[in-house]
């Protein structure tokens, strides 16, 4: 059984299936980023299958004010095509360079991501910040980071 900071996936990660799928977004975080500062990517969709993302320039964030956020997820959700299996849940989620700690941008970009999905006629229950070092749930707090992930 592996601590908050292990290596090994925990009991509860293989209990819950978005752990693990969080675990694995991580990883694919890993291969794909190896730079310490890079773009924030907003995703809409679900960990194990379609979605729709958006790169958000670094330098741009600060600039961005809450509406454009909001108009970028209401994007994002209009180009999501709701599959035929029956998940009716949508989550959204941050790739973003640091560490899986709360930020100010996660709130921001939470509050906009909410007002979007309302917009919608939909409910956001689940918003994570992914970072190459672990995964936040930005609702909770809870977390779960590596030193050395092994997929």
């Amino acid at each position: 059984m592996g601590t908050p900071n292990s290596d090994a996936p925990d009991l509860a990660a293989r209990r819950d299936p978005t752990r693990e799928l969080l675990r694995l977004e991580v990883g694919r975080l890993r291969r794909r980023e190896s730079r310490r500062r890079f773009d924030t990517v907003v995703s809409i969709g679900w960990l194990d299958g379609v979605r729709h993302s958006r790169a958000v320039p670094a330098a741009a964030g600060p600039l961005l004010d809450p509406g454009t956020r909001s108009e970028v997820v209401a994007r994002l959700l209009e180009e999501l095509t709701v599959a035929a299996d029956d998940r009716q849940q949508v989550d959204a989620w941050l790739e973003r360079p640091g560490e899986p700690v709360l930020e100010d941008e996660d709130l921001r970009w939470l509050s906009s991501a909410s007002r979007a999905f309302e917009a919608s006629g939909m409910e956001l229950d689940r918003f994570w910040a992914v970072t190459r070092t672990g995964w936040l749930d930005v609702r909770t707090e809870e977390r779960r980071t590596w030193k050395r992930l092994r997929l």
